[in-house]
């Protein structure tokens, strides 16, 4: 392989991130929620959909990626200055640097500068193709590995993987604040764990306290992707060298639940062009969304305020805003306060909701939002039902 350096590998390096239509990084900042489980099960899927996709697995001091797919200790061939990776199927490429190593149990005791190079060679030394979709499985917390995919590849899509205690949530917000300071687009947030399947009634028992994830990704103002219980076929299946769980199990279900909200994702142009509302009273963001006197319509293209309009939402009615707000095109409402159902509502309505933004100038809290540093807290409404919020 070429060192970094090399024109000839940047060269390379550059042909095969342009061939990546779009890449995926599976991270977390806590360890042991199932993130290598997840990216498998994502690369996998969308593989399964006819996609062209390739699986890099770089959490190098621990490569999960092999054993999941039953390659453990199978080598790694090369052409020349080309690995090829392991061709799973006819839609599906690994890449672990486990093929790399004469044992997959002896440890590698690396610093960061050799980690950066490896990465960056996985990714230009590798005949990867031209390919839909480029999953990328890193190691927990947020040092060199993810670190570098971000700084090689800035238009990469973020999946954040926690599950529902808060001690995993504590770690997971380092994770998108990661994300936010980096300017990496997030595509959104998976809780994993989330319940247990007994494996005689398949019934799900929620063992842990629930909503953690959801409620986070709402705080933090990122997409929640679902919920994926404990599910023991999920385990059987990865011991036995399987990515993914019976068709027939609720873990899988859940799965192809979130993978359909990823490959859907939004096109470049899309991203450049919404709508975004905010609900004002006396010139602010009002903290109470049931409340507000008139809604600030920001139309948004390429990352910037194109125009704004003032308007007068209709008189009271239970569950109509997010019905009316959807007919004009909103797809992001920024809110102080909004309870669970209206939320709910919104979700349907496929409008996207941020909450527990600060009662400062609208066009503020948006700028904020576009620049990737608005600082939201707890959200200002917890009545379950929405009640006087749910408008």
């Amino acid at each position: 392989m070429h060192t970094p350096t090399d024109q000839a590998f940047k060269d390379r390096l550059a042909a095969n991130l342009a061939g990546f239509k779009r890449k995926i990084v599976v991270m977390s900042g806590k360890g042991g929620v199932g993130k290598s489980t997840v990216a498998a099960s994502i690369a996998t899927l969308l593989s399964q959909q006819g996609y062209k996709v390739g699986l890099l697995d770089v959490d190098l001091h621990g490569p999960t990626a092999s054993g999941l797919f039953g390659l453990r200790g199978l080598r790694l061939t090369a052409d020349g200055n080309l690995i090829h990776p392991y061709n799973y199927d006819e839609n599906l490429s690994i890449i672990s640097i486990q093929g790399l190593t004469n044992d997959p149990d002896a440890p590698l005791i690396w610093r960061g500068p050799m980690k950066i190079g490896v990465i960056n060679q996985l990714l230009g030394d590798v005949s990867w193709g031209p390919l839909d979709f480029l999953v990328i499985d890193c190691p927990p917390g947020t040092g060199d590995e993810p670190l570098t995919i971000a700084q090689v590849i800035p238009d990469a899509e973020a999946v954040i993987v926690t599950t529902p205690q808060e001690v995993a949530l504590a770690d997971v917000r380092k994770s998108i604040n990661f994300c936010h300071d980096l300017k990496l687009s997030v595509l959104g947030l998976v809780e994993n764990m989330s319940g247990f399947v007994c494996p005689t009634c398949q019934t799900v028992h929620n063992i842990f306290s629930t909503g953690g994830g959801e409620s986070l990704a709402s705080q933090s103002g990122i997409p929640f992707l679902g919920s994926v219980p404990i599910d023991p076929t999920v385990v059987n299946a990865g011991d036995g060298s399987m990515p993914l769980p019976p068709k027939e199990s609720p873990a899988y279900q859940a799965l192809t639940d979130i993978i359909a909200k990823i490959a859907v994702g939004k096109s470049k142009e899309e991203a450049k062009a919404m709508k975004i509302a905010v609900p004002v009273a006396n010139g602010k963001l009002c903290q109470h969304f049931g409340h507000c006197e008139q809604f600030s319509l920001f139309a948004i293209e390429n990352n910037n305020i194109a125009a704004t309009e003032l308007v007068t939402p209709p008189p009271h009615e239970p569950g109509l805003l997010p019905r009316w707000l959807g007919e004009k095109k909103v797809g992001l409402v920024i809110a102080g306060g909004m309870g669970v159902r209206a939320q709910e509502l919104f979700s349907a309505a496929g409008v996207e909701v941020v909450t527990g933004a600060p009662s400062i100038a609208p066009e503020e809290v948006v700028r904020q939002y576009l620049d990737d540093v608005l600082i939201v807290g707890i959200n200002g409404c917890t009545h379950e039902d929405g009640h006087e919020c749910q408008h």
